[in-house]
């Protein structure tokens, strides 16, 4: 049996897993959705100061006291980039590597560059845009609208009923890297249930290199959401 990381994206919190982790946990696997600092339960703590270091470390702290090791960790979307930064840090504990939906950052980019590298400049600019909708100058960005994402009404309204504002500085802070993490095994997962999808241009770009696997689910971006008893079965084949 494998051990999962399940890493939610931007806005979100260990909420969003539920059926696929307790699908997972059913077939005898070990399953962690830790929430981000500021997110779900944590929402209290939100504030500006909040960074991608700050949910980096949140990732390597439940490696630790935990005490895992052959972890497979997944992230989805934003949460692409907290497993970079962490796996970087922590790579001798991890097993594989999953991108759901999910950026790909390079060393040195943050999530904004991210999107401007796998969109084109006018939807880019759009996607950035939001970002700097934060309400009362308070550093906190609300969430994208939910039914922009090509997803099931169910999805859309349970996202729109949890999702919380997220810091901006999430999006802001690079991904610095040493490379440790650079032979692990990786696996991308990419929605194709909806458009624009900056994820479709991400996931060309690693198609056919070394190291990686590539998977294709009829969804929405939150396929966790959309697609549970299948993602599920996806993710239980990399064990």
């Amino acid at each position: 049996m494998a051990t999962y990381v399940l890493i939610h994206g931007a806005w979100h919190g260990g909420w969003c897993w539920r059926e696929v982790a307790n699908t997972l946990r059913a077939q005898g696997h070990t399953v962690f959705t830790p929430t981000l600092t500021g997110n779900g339960q944590s929402r209290h703590l939100g504030n500006e100061r909040i960074t991608l270091e700050t949910h980096a470390r949140d990732v390597l702290g439940v490696i630790e006291t935990e005490e895992l090791s052959d972890v497979i960790l997944v992230g989805h979307s934003y949460g692409g980039m907290v497993i970079t930064a962490a796996a970087d840090r922590a790579a001798s504990k991890i097993r594989h590597l999953v991108y759901l939906d999910a950026f790909v950052p390079e060393h040195g980019e943050c999530l904004a560059d991210c999107i401007r590298r796998n969109l084109p400049p006018e939807l880019a600019a759009i996607f950035i845009g939001h970002f700097f909708q934060a309400k009362d100058n308070d550093g906190l960005v609300p969430p994208i609208p939910g039914a922009l994402f090509g997803q099931t009404p169910a999805t859309t309204e349970w996202m729109e009923r949890q999702c919380n504002p997220q810091a901006l500085a999430t999006f802001q802070v690079p991904v610095l890297l040493n490379g440790a993490a650079a032979a692990l095994p990786r696996s991308y997962i990419v929605a194709d249930g909806w458009q624009p999808s900056p994820f479709q241009q991400q996931a060309a770009a690693i198609s056919g290199k070394p190291g990686w696997t590539l998977h294709r689910l009829p969804g929405g971006h939150c396929l966790m959401m959309d697609l549970p008893a299948e993602l599920s079965a996806l993710l239980a084949q990399l064990a």
